[in-house]
């Protein structure tokens, strides 16, 4: 049986998409593979992982490299490309609110932050991690569709079930309250799905449009990448020191990809951009791996 790896809810065979918060269903919730992601000191890594847990990274953890004398970040294949986007996200934040902290006032004491702070800030950089993170429109129409067909069902079925009760047919134990409040209050809620439902279903539909544009549009740059991007192109004049480690590459290699397609292509959704990076990395550096 499939399983939703955030909301742990078990579906019947056939489920792909988590009803509930969208995330690809696996097949199980055993303890799955990690890859290390990115390495530091202890403080700045038991940050991060604190912020991917917190941003909804199932996958991640912790552990000590005693040979090398640094903490390593883990996380489940699966979850690799997002948690990179976060991870980027997560040091830009960092580097920013060091530059404010040169900036500001003396005296000002942020270790004294109250808990609600700290948890505003923490909320700050899961909202702009989650603004580069991008899901594709085929995959929101299919969700949006899912969930519609759902609300739409449970609704309808609701709609009748309280028909029956205001003509007698089915009847409430005598504790309830008066049936016609009864089937007011849960006819109104049950209208509420349906419509909800149907809105839903409408919005697929014009995802569904934007989902052929936005295929076109992903044909166009990855013929144009086949045919001016390579690995040689991408690392000449970037790596300065042979020893980098394989996230500082990957973190300078997609940045450099991205300016370049971005002087083809101009005015690209910046989620749509840091996506399809991502995945074309894969395609410029398989043979490195």
């Amino acid at each position: 049986m499939p399983w939703c790896p955030k909301c742990r809810n078990e579906y019947v065979e056939g489920m792909k998409i988590c009803a509930d918060c969208g995330a690809d269903l696996v097949e199980s919730l055993e303890k799955r593979e990690s890859i290390p992601l990115i390495f530091g000191d202890e403080e700045q890594m038991k940050k991060l992982k604190e912020f991917l847990t917190y941003s909804g990274f199932i996958t991640a953890d912790l552990a000590k490299d005693e040979k090398e004398g640094v903490y390593e970040l883990y996380v489940g294949e699966a979850e690799r490309q997002k948690a990179a986007a976060a991870v980027r996200v997560f040091l830009q934040q960092e580097a920013e609110m060091d530059g404010k902290a040169e900036v500001s006032s003396p005296g000002k004491d942020t270790q004294g932050d109250t808990e609600e702070e700290k948890e505003g800030d923490m909320q700050e950089q899961k909202e702009e991690a989650g603004r580069g993170l991008y899901q594709d429109s085929a995959k929101q129409a299919a969700d949006n569709r899912s969930s519609g067909y759902m609300l739409m069902v449970i609704g309808g079925l609701g709609l009748i079930a309280v028909g029956l009760i205001a003509a007698g047919i089915i009847r409430l134990p005598s504790i309830m309250i008066n049936k016609y409040i009864f089937c007011f209050v849960m006819g109104a809620l049950f209208l509420l799905f349906f419509l909800m439902g149907t809105a839903a279903i409408k919005s697929s539909k014009s995802l569904e449009k934007k989902a052929a544009t936005e295929s076109v549009l992903l044909s166009e740059i990855r013929q144009w990448c086949g045919e001016n991007i390579s690995a040689g192109k991408i690392d000449e004049g970037l790596l300065q020191e042979e020893q980098e480690g394989e996230e500082i590459k990957y973190f300078k290699r997609t940045d450099k990809m991205k300016q370049m397609i971005s002087r083809q292509f101009m005015n690209l959704d910046e989620g749509f951009l840091d996506s399809f990076v991502d995945d074309y990395y894969q395609t410029v550096f398989e043979e490195e791996a």
